[in-house]
């Protein structure tokens, strides 16, 4: 059975009347928009006998139906919270950084592993770059793949180990801050 909304146009009669009435509840800007969004929310959400009465609209369900409107309008503008970019104290937030050398060097290091990975058979790679780039855990993996938890954890394990024996020195480097020594 298909929805018509020919009862709308009942509500819409009255359009001027609903503006007026986001405008009385403090709304000026998006008056417009508030009640052209409240009829979009009767027609998916309500039924002609919900808000027409005996031949007239229910002016209490349309004023709900605007306030609600209205304070879901208010409540997305809230999760956002605009920066104006000549603000001072904008600037103050912004953390200088006096360890570009350390963040290079950890850059490299990445690189280096990056590589490293690169050499790797497909499935190696595949399973070490979900493991490492996702927050998902190996039962997590192990259930999306198909894959045992065990056989995951093994290959997870055996790549660790040979990561480790490969990258020791530029490790050792970087923790030494001896950056320029990263291959």
């Amino acid at each position: 059975m298909e929805k018509t909304a020919e009862w709308l146009k009942i509500v819409a009669k009255d359009h001027k009347k609903w503006v007026k009435l986001v405008n009385d509840l403090g709304e000026y800007s998006f008056a417009e928009d508030i009640v052209q969004e409240a009829y979009i929310v009767l027609y998916k959400y309500t039924n002609e006998e919900s808000i027409i009465k005996n031949g007239k609209v229910s002016k209490g369900y349309m004023f709900y139906t605007l306030r609600s409107v209205l304070f879901q309008l208010h409540n997305a503008k809230k999760k956002f919270k605009k920066q104006e970019i000549t603000d001072k104290e904008f600037f103050n937030k912004i953390p200088h950084i006096d360890n570009l050398d350390v963040e290079e060097g950890y850059n490299n290091f990445c690189i280096l592993l990056d590589k490293k990975v690169d050499t790797f058979n497909w499935y190696d790679q595949k399973l070490w770059r979900l493991y490492s780039q996702t927050d998902m855990s190996i039962r997590k993996i192990a259930s999306e793949t198909n894959i045992s938890w065990v056989s995951i954890f093994n290959s997870l394990k055996n790549i660790k180990n040979d990561l480790r024996e490969d990258l020791k020195e530029d490790y050792e480097d970087w923790l030494n801050k001896d950056f320029e020594r990263l291959k």
